[in-house]
C-alpha cells in the first residue's frame, strides 16, 4: 500500500486533507474534532485535526504501548501547525452497534458524557487484552484530569466503537475535553479556564467540523481576542 503523501510541519489541517486528497486519499467520516480520509485500498485512513488534545493521548498511547487488539493500530502520528496532526491508522468501519454496547458494559468504565451501558448484554469475548484495555483508558483519564482544567473524561460509548476488516472490535476516542466548556469560557471571558491552550490554538479550534464560516464563529474569534488581550 502507498505511503501518505509528505505532509510538511507548518501545513494546516485543510492543507494537510488537501494534500492527501491530490493523491488520491478520499473523505469517508466527519466528527466533532476532525476528517478522516482513506487510501486508494482502504487499508489505511488519516484522521486530521486542527485540535484535539483529548485524542492525541489516546493515539500516543496506542502508538507507544503494547499492542492490544481492542485497539486501533497507529502507524505514525504526523503534526501540523501549533497542534494540530495527522493520525494514520488501519482502516476502521462502525461496528454492530449491541455487540458495541456490550463492548462498553463489559469494559465497566463509567461514561462522563451521557451514555449509560446497559447492564443485560453479555459479552463472551473478555480476555486479558480488556483487562489491561480498562488500565490503560483509566491512566489517560487521570493524565488528563491532571493537566487540563477543561477536561471531560470518558467517553465509552458505541459511536466510539469501530471494527477492522476482520469485525475485531476497537475503542478509536475514548477520552475528551470539553469542547463546549471551552466556547463557555471564551463567551464568558474565563481565562483561568483556557490557560491551557495557547490563543492560536483556540483560534485553531474554531476550525473543527462544528464551526462554520459566518457571523457566530466571527463573533467567538473577536471574543477570543478580547479575552487573551485583556
Amino acid at each position: 500500500m502507498p505511503p501518505p503523501p509528505l505532509i510538511p510541519p507548518a501545513a494546516t489541517a485543510a492543507e494537510a486533507r488537501a494534500l492527501l486528497e491530490a493523491t488520491g486519499w478520499r473523505q469517508v467520516g466527519v466528527g466533532d474534532w476532525s476528517w478522516v480520509l482513506a487510501d486508494q485500498t482502504d487499508a489505511m485512513a488519516a484522521r486530521v485535526t486542527p485540535f484535539d488534545p483529548a485524542y492525541r493521548l489516546h493515539a500516543q498511547a496506542c502508538l507507544d504501548g503494547p499492542p492490544n487488539r481492542w485497539l486501533p493500530k497507529i502507524d505514525a502520528i504526523l503534526p501540523l501547525r501549533r497542534e494540530g496532526y495527522v493520525v494514520v491508522m488501519e482502516r476502521l468501519w462502525p461496528a454492530e452497534e449491541e455487540r458495541a454496547a456490550a463492548f462498553c458494559a463489559a469494559l465497566g468504565i463509567r461514561n462522563d458524557s451521557g451514555y449509560a451501558p446497559p447492564g443485560d448484554l453479555p459479552f463472551s469475548e473478555a480476555d486479558d487484552h480488556l483487562i489491561a484495555l480498562k488500565a490503560r483508558i483509566q491512566a489517560l483519564i487521570d493524565e488528563g484530569a491532571e493537566r487540563f482544567k477543561l477536561w471531560g473524561g470518558s467517553d465509552i460509548r458505541p459511536g466510539n466503537v469501530m471494527a477492522d476488516a476482520k469485525g475485531q472490535l476497537k475503542l478509536v476516542d475514548p477520552v475528551f475535553v470539553r469542547g463546549l466548556g471551552i466556547v463557555e469560557a471564551v463567551r464568558d471571558g474565563r481565562h483561568d479556564l483556557l490557560m491551557d491552550f495557547s490563543r492560536e490554538a483556540l483560534e485553531d479550534f474554531m476550525t473543527i467540523p462544528p464551526f462554520q464560516p459566518g457571523e457566530d464563529t466571527d463573533a467567538l474569534r473577536r471574543r477570543l481576542s478580547e479575552v487573551y488581550a485583556a
